[in-house]
Parts: C-alpha cells; sequence; structure tokens
C-alpha cells in the first residue's frame, strides 16, 4: 500500500484516490503531511490567590508540508471552572519569504464558539474557513495559545487543553481530477493536549455576608414601631481580613439605619464573624427600599451589597380593613350650621386601627376629602365632625375610605340632606328619588342610592349599572376569576387561581405560597433563597449554613469549593484530569502504543486501574490492565482491509468503589500499510 496511506486515515478509514495514474517517464516529489507539534506537554502556573489571575503559552505549529486544519481547542474533562483558554488568529506567524500572512480565518470567527471557550480572531483578508475548522495552519506557521488560571478552589488544581486537528472534505472537482483536499491533519498524532496545575495560597481571607437580601415585611407606622435585623459578616478564608467600612447607600429610605456596625479597620480573623445591625422605622405606609454597603480588603469581594426592603409587595397575610358607620343613618337631615358629627367603628386583624388612613369624601364635590377619620388610639372607635361650611346644600353621599398598610380599602357610606328638603318622590328615606340627579335605582332600599358603598348583596347599591364591585362577588382587576372563586388579589390582574408565578412577593398563583420556583423562595426547604445567597436552590444540603464538603461543590456558596472551608472528609469519586493520552492515534498491527490516564482523588486514596478495547480479546493487548500507564499492542487487520477504529478504555476505581471512565480511538492499519511514510505528488512528463 502506498500513495494514499494517510489520506486513508485522515478520511476516516475510506478509500482515496489522490493519485494520479502512471504516466511516461513522471516526476515525483515527496510532501511531507502536516505535523501538529504542541510546544509544551504541560503548564505549571505556580502558586497564586484565588480571583486572581495568572496566563501561560504554548504554541501549536505545523511542521508538515501541507496546510492543517485546526478543528477544537477545548478544555478538557477535569476542574472546570479554574482554567479558560484563548486565542487570536492575528498573531499567528509563517516563515519569512513564505508569502502567508498566516491561516485561512473566518470573518465571524471574532467570537468563540459556544462550546469552546476560545476566542477567535480577525479576519486576515484570506478566504473563510469553512465550517467545523477554527483556522486553517500553513506549513511552517505556529500560533501561541493562551491559557489562564483564574483559581476557585484551594490547594493543587488540575486541568488540561485538548487540540485536535482535522481535514476537508475533498470537493468534487479535487475528486475528479485526483487533488488533495485544502487541508489535512496530522495522519498519526491529530489529537493532544497539554495537561495544566496550579495552586491557590492557603492563607488568605475571604470576605462571605449573609443575608444578601433583608425582607422587615409590614411594620405598623407608629412613635415606636420598629423591626431590627442582623447581617453577619464571616471570614471563611485562613488568613485575615479587614473590614474597611459599612454604610448606607446614597439612595437608601430614611426609614433605615444602621444601629451597629464594625469600626472602620476592625480585622477578621480565619474563621471569626461579626455582625451589623439594622432598623426599619417606618415613617409612612409607603414601600421603602435600601443597600447596605460592606467594604474590605478581600481581593475577590472588596465591596459587598444586601438589599433591604420594607413594606414592599403584598403581605400574604393580609385582609382587608373592615368600617361601619354607626351614625348618621342613609338619610339623615342636617341644618348646615355647626359640625357634622359622623360615628365610625374602624378595625383590621393585621394591625392597630390608629395606624389606618381614614378619610371621608364629599360624592356632591367630586370626591374631595372632608374630613380625616383615623382614630386616635387602637380601639377604633372614632367620632369625627365635619364643619358644616365644608358641605354643599342638598342631598350628598359621604364616603368613608379605609386603606391599611398593603393598600387594600375597605367602604362605608351614608347619605345626609344636607340645609334642603327630602325629595317628595323619596319612598325609602334615603334622601334620593327616581328624579334625583343621579337618580336613585332602587327607591324601596335605603342603602341603596348613589355613589353609595357597594356591598356584596347581588344588587347595584350605588346605582352606577354595575353590580358588586369592590366586593369578594365581583371581578374587580378583569383576571375572570373574584375573591368567591379563590382570586387571593382582586386588584392584581397577575393574581389568581392557577397563574404563573412571578418573583413580585405576590402569591400569583392563590396557592398559599409567595414566589416559589422564582429566586425570591425558598424551594427545596433549607431556609435560603437564591436572593439569600443559595447558590443551588433544589439541593436542601447546598446553601450559605451548609457544611463544606470535600466533593467537588461549593456546598456553603462562599464563591469557592472544598479546600476553601476546611472541608469535611466525604466518599468523592475521583477526578479525571483530560482524556486518555496516547504516544499516537494511529499504528499498525502488532505497533506498541503507550497510552496514560490523569486521575486525582479528592479524598486522597489510592487508585486501581482496569483497561479494555473492543477488540475481542479481553486483556491480552495490554501488557498490565490494572497500572495508570500501559503498552497497548495494535490488534491484526487483514492485509487487504481499509484498516479499522478502536475504543481502548479506561475505569478508575477508589477504595469505596466510586469509579470514572475515559476512552480514546485508535486508528489500527494492516502491517504493510506504509503509514509514516510522506505524500508522493506524480506530475506527468510533457510530450
Amino acid at each position: 500500500m502506498r500513495p494514499s496511506t494517510a489520506l486513508l486515515l485522515l478520511s476516516g478509514l475510506s478509500v482515496s484516490g489522490f493519485f494520479a495514474c502512471a504516466k511516461p517517464q513522471p516526476t515525483t516529489t515527496e510532501i511531507k503531511y502536516p505535523k501538529m507539534v504542541l510546544s509544551e506537554t504541560a503548564l505549571d502556573f505556580g502558586e497564586t490567590d484565588i480571583g486572581l489571575t495568572l496566563d501561560r503559552t504554548f504554541q501549536i505549529s505545523n511542521e508538515g508540508e501541507m496546510p492543517m486544519g485546526i478543528g477544537t481547542i477545548d478544555m478538557g474533562p477535569g476542574m472546570e471552572g479554574n482554567f479558560t483558554v484563548t486565542y487570536d488568529v492575528e498573531r499567528m506567524e509563517c516563515p519569512e519569504g513564505s508569502g502567508d500572512t498566516g491561516a485561512t480565518a473566518d470573518a465571524k470567527d471574532t467570537a468563540p464558539p459556544e462550546d469552546t471557550g476560545n476566542q477567535g480572531g480577525q479576519d486576515s483578508g484570506a478566504d473563510p474557513v469553512p465550517t467545523g475548522v477554527l483556522f486553517v495552519l500553513n506549513p511552517g506557521c505556529h500560533i501561541p495559545i493562551t491559557t489562564h488560571f483564574t483559581p476557585i478552589d484551594l490547594g493543587d488544581i488540575y486541568g488540561s487543553v485538548v487540540v485536535t486537528a482535522v481535514q476537508a472534505e475533498p470537493t468534487k472537482e479535487q475528486t475528479d481530477k485526483n487533488l488533495l483536499p485544502d487541508y489535512l491533519r496530522d495522519p498519526t498524532h491529530w489529537e493532544q493536549q497539554v495537561y495544566l496545575h496550579g495552586m491557590t495560597q492557603t492563607e488568605q481571607g475571604l470576605i462571605v455576608v449573609r443575608p444578601r437580601a433583608v425582607d422587615f415585611g409590614y411594620v405598623n407606622v407608629s412613635e415606636s414601631a420598629s423591626s431590627t435585623r442582623q447581617i453577619g459578616i464571616a471570614n471563611v478564608g485562613t488568613g485575615s481580613a479587614v473590614i474597611t467600612g459599612v454604610e448606607l447607600s446614597s439612595t437608601c429610605d430614611p426609614a433605615f439605619d444602621i444601629t451597629y456596625a464594625p469600626s472602620p479597620g476592625r480585622t477578621l480573623q480565619g474563621g471569626e464573624t461579626t455582625l451589623v445591625e439594622v432598623t426599619f422605622t417606618p415613617l409612612d405606609t409607603d414601600a421603602a427600599y435600601c443597600e447596605v454597603l460592606v467594604y474590605t480588603d478581600d481581593v475577590n469581594n472588596p465591596e459587598i451589597d444586601v438589599s433591604l426592603r420594607g413594606n414592599s409587595g403584598s403581605d400574604p397575610e393580609n385582609q382587608p380593613p373592615q368600617v361601619v358607620v354607626r351614625s348618621p343613618d342613609p338619610g339623615y337631615r342636617f341644618n348646615g350650621v355647626g359640625n357634622l358629627r359622623v360615628e365610625l367603628n374602624l378595625f383590621d386583624v393585621n394591625q392597630p386601627a390608629d395606624t389606618l388612613i381614614c378619610k371621608i369624601k364629599s360624592a356632591v364635590l367630586l370626591h374631595v376629602s372632608v374630613a380625616t377619620c383615623t382614630p386616635g388610639d387602637a380601639s377604633g372607635h372614632v367620632f369625627v365632625d365635619i364643619p358644616g361650611e365644608n358641605l354643599e346644600p342638598g342631598v350628598d353621599t359621604l364616603l368613608v375610605t379605609v386603606t391599611d398598610a398593603s393598600e387594600t380599602t375597605a367602604y362605608a357610606s351614608t347619605s345626609v340632606v344636607v340645609a334642603s328638603s327630602f325629595p317628595d318622590g323619596d319612598d325609602d328615606g334615603d334622601g334620593f328619588d327616581e328624579a334625583s340627579t343621579p337618580p336613585d335605582c332602587d327607591d324601596t332600599d335605603r342603602n341603596t342610592y348613589p355613589e353609595a358603598a357597594e356591598v356584596n348583596d347581588l344588587a347595584d347599591n350605588n346605582c352606577n349599572g354595575l353590580i358588586d364591585e369592590d366586593t369578594d362577588g365581583y371581578d374587580d382587576d378583569g383576571d375572570a376569576f373574584t375573591e368567591q372563586e379563590g382570586d387571593c388579589n382582586d386588584f392584581n390582574s397577575q393574581a389568581y387561581p392557577g397563574a404563573p408565578e412571578r418573583g413580585d412577593g405576590v402569591d400569583n398563583d392563590c396557592d398559599g405560597l409567595v414566589d416559589e420556583g422564582t429566586s425570591l423562595y425558598d424551594d427545596d426547604g433549607d431556609g435560603y433563597a437564591e436572593v439569600n445567597n443559595d447558590c443551588d436552590d433544589r439541593d436542601p444540603l447546598v446553601s450559605p449554613a451548609a457544611v463544606e464538603l470535600c466533593d467537588g461543590i461549593d456546598n456553603d456558596c462562599d464563591g469557592v469549593r472544598d479546600a476553601a472551608d476546611g472541608c469535611a472528609s466525604t466518599n468523592s469519586p475521583p477526578i479525571v484530569i483530560g482524556k486518555v493520552n496516547p504516544s499516537q492515534n494511529a499504528c499498525l498491527s502488532g505497533e506498541r502504543l503507550s497510552l496514560g490516564i490523569n486521575v486525582v482523588d479528592p479524598d486522597g486514596q489510592p487508585l486501581t486501574y482496569s483497561w479494555s478495547d473492543d477488540a475481542g480479546t479481553g486483556t491480552l493487548n495490554f501488557d498490565n490492565p490494572t497500572a495508570e500507564t500501559v503498552n497497548w499492542t495494535c490488534p491484526e487487520v487483514s492485509e487487504d482491509s481499509l484498516g479499522r477504529k478502536y475504543n481502548v478504555y479506561v475505569v478508575a476505581y477508589d477504595p469505596d468503589n466510586n469509579q470514572v471512565w475515559q476512552f480514546t480511538q485508535i486508528s489500527v492499519y494492516p502491517a504493510d500499510y506504509e503509514l509514516y511514510e510522506p505524500y508522493i505528488e506524480v506530475t506527468q512528463a510533457t510530450e
């Protein structure tokens, strides 16, 4: 076998016809296939702090004599999140006098493919790169690849960069004319990797503030009403950290105040905690918001904000207030001299009556408030004197509105005849008849008259053409549900039975839970929601209060994993660093290749390995199938075949029988296949 040996490999063990028919006296030229060479097999970043970034660079070179496609430059499996990789095709260099400005680059490759984490470069002016290749590396050219180490773990940290060469599919014209495709891959080493290692400082401070959001709920407005909450500041690192200041944001509502904070310059040793105490004393019933800003010398957390809120959103336990007009009765005649005395009873199950907002409005004066009626004490019983000069002569409806801290309003009313006589046709004595302007729509019911308070009685009490609006029997917000039909907030069209839950402090679906399934709700029942720094609200064992375990997970949500908090030993599975690393990706029958795997165990336990392949010979092809690095004999394949791909597997076990596995593919060719020979270009002699 001869001319198309490497092409056979490159095309996935398919027949290639890239050689010309013999002609008299041809000229032959040997051309080396692409050869992918990485300048480094391992990069050591040394030691750095969490949050800082160190860079190391290696080069990919093409030492062959044909263009080579680079298909992937990816982070291999391992301790993800600690390493990233970038490149820029504009930094590619080629030999002087070669005429190359670098690789053929895709103008669209200015941002990395979503699954690579790489940064491509700008267009070099050459033709666009076909789909499936990052760039083409011409003969003699090389490109720097930068690997960034930004650790989120402590201790020894491992990773790898996997580089894969690819070849182009030949066009029909190339196939018809026995021409090579535009670019090829290294026939024996098309997948290579660079191992990465770094360490993080163990003596450093790490500040965590929790909770990150504080809701004071609803606090009554009075001289002594306030609510106090504590915010914890903890140094979860092993070194010291300094709190340089604590303050309220410039946009903070004046209802909030810091009543205790550590002095600027306070040093927290590793494992030490302190508190910030914040008080909410509302000045009114309006929603109030604020931020507490904590400043530290922790390079990872120099400024940490904590959101505060009070009297905001809908109180899930709120019930509407109640108001009753004790006197005067509807139709009361007032001569307009002196004061009109109104007797009321106010009540609210959620707050004292003297914190309710009560107003009496005149229908004749277009609902202008003629008196305030908030009780002077918590009994809710109040007498209100309305000056006669505040009322217009004639028949008037006095509407009493009572609003609680959740902005839920109750209504009551009475009608008065001010310095006037009753209409002749007033049959029910409420001061209105059918000829009034506006008319009485039911002159047989003393509680039905224009602009009366509506009650849930299937009657149009206020004579506006609607029945029971603003009551439990009416759909006030237009969401097709009433309170009687289960609408838990008939003043919010986004709250009704079965509505989608939103993170808005409202029980949208009326199931008794507020914000479930959103970042504001503790979905896993561990006492923390996403807004309170729960980094996995699906796992009750992960929260800011959890114990950090040596399991590769940030259990206590402090931004680092495992050793950052002196993690507790657990039964953790091993971690594979990179992929199975063969000495080459293709071989001839009977040759021996070496294969290795890099595995670490978080628990520090010794590992056992088990190698196998799909050749059907058990472990006979391995010299030591339980070792970390093995020699593998390439199986026999028929001399008249086109070769075969074999899968080689390895499983790593720890003493607790936790296991991980990886595999690689090796292309095996007949023993007489000229895998290592250069391509022979045949040029026909001219006649």
